[in-house]
């Protein structure tokens, strides 16, 4: 996937490289992968901006946060929602 990345094609992309499970599937996996962020979290265990390799992700809060992300559009996929339009929506009415 290119930068800069946007709501659309994070949706997109996930759409293609999804493996269809189902909508309580996805939800048990958002589920699943906040409590990975909350050990993180309590390790404080982060990405070394110095390690260029691949890896260096691996059981990290960076890496935590993209999979609860991925899992979060891929629900919204499969529940048909436009998480820009969303996003946007809960934005405005947040601002009245």
């Amino acid at each position: 996937m290119k930068k800069p990345v946007t709501l659309a094609k994070l949706q997109n992309y996930v759409a293609k490289h999804n493996n269809n499970k189902s909508k309580k599937e996805y939800f048990m996996k958002v589920i699943e992968e906040v409590g990975e962020l909350s050990e993180m979290i309590n390790k404080e265990k982060r990405l070394d901006p110095d390690d260029s390799r691949t890896k260096a992700i691996k059981d990290t809060m960076e890496e935590e946060i993209a999979d609860v992300i991925y899992y979060l559009v891929a629900l919204a996929n499969a529940h048909g929602i436009d998480l820009e339009e969303a996003f946007l929506r809960k934005l405005e009415y947040r601002n009245k």
